[in-house]
């Protein structure tokens, strides 16, 4: 029988090699507005995990969760409406523009002035 101590080594290595294997990726984006005095303001950030497909908008007041749907033009962020998981099913609630990283689509926002968005 193996010591307590070998057990935890071998566990920690093999935890180690697993994770090695796993691949997430995560694409961060701080947007900002100008105001009348040019004066870039803050509105919020968005995190976009490309692998689990969600993504998350953080606000002052707090956190959304959304999910994430990738096209060759935007970054769609919303909800799905059932488990299919199909573009046709997908209400969007903002969309960023993945060339010129603006938002071109926010439903609950004016976007009077437009809403740049720098990649972190």
């Amino acid at each position: 029988m193996a010591p307590v101590g070998m057990n935890k080594a071998i566990a920690s290595i093999l935890v180690l090699i697993c994770s090695c294997f796993i691949r997430a990726e995560l694409v961060s984006f701080k947007c900002t507005m100008n105001d009348w005095n040019n004066e870039p303001k803050d509105v919020f950030s968005l995190t976009l995990g490309m692998e689990t497909q969600r993504a998350i908008q953080t606000l002052k007041k707090g956190n959304l969760e959304m999910d994430l749907l990738v096209s060759d033009e935007y970054y769609e962020l919303g909800q799905f409406t059932d488990a299919t998981k199909t573009r046709d099913r997908f209400i969007p609630v903002i969309k960023l523009n993945k060339k010129t990283l603006n938002i071109d689509y926010a439903k609950y926002m004016d976007l009077v002035e437009p809403i740049s968005c720098l990649k972190l």
